[in-house]
């Protein structure tokens, strides 16, 4: 028998209560679950169900998710081992903003809007006229 992750997300929404969490933990105990609301505000679940293949595994997570959650709008299925590797790829990258990317690249600031705007240098605006750098691109235009 092989163990399988799923994420399960309701239709329903809110903040879920004290008392909706340990009812809901409760209904979903033999499955270790974790409980979550999504950034929608639905309410979410990851459960490890152990099962003989891929097809029970989905039909057992649906079925328990829908028993103590109601209507079920996701389920994201896959092995407990392919979880835990996905989990580990999530990292962040060092990010810099404009002044220290010119300081790497030992142009001005402008430069580096200019190069943004261009395509030349990727960049996420936040607000107005701040950008999120990635510091191991600009390294590497350093080192170009």
């Amino acid at each position: 028998m092989e163990h399988y992750t799923a994420e399960v997300e309701a239709a329903r929404r809110g903040r879920m209560t004290p008392e909706q969490v340990d009812r809901y933990m409760d209904a979903l105990a033999a499955y270790s679950p974790t409980l979550a609301e999504t950034p929608r505000g639905n309410f979410a679940a990851r459960l490890t169900i152990p099962a003989d293949s891929i097809r029970q595994a989905a039909q057992t997570a649906l079925a328990v998710a829908e028993d103590a959650l109601g209507d079920i709008i996701r389920l994201d299925l896959m092995t407990e081992e392919e979880a835990d590797a996905r989990e580990g790829d999530q990292r962040v990258p060092d990010l810099i903003g404009v002044t220290a990317a010119a300081a790497i690249l030992d142009v001005s600031p402008q430069r580096i809007r200019q190069m943004i705007e261009e395509g030349k240098l990727a960049a996420h605006r936040i607000g107005d006229r701040a950008y999120a750098i990635v510091k191991s691109e600009v390294l590497a235009k350093s080192r170009a």
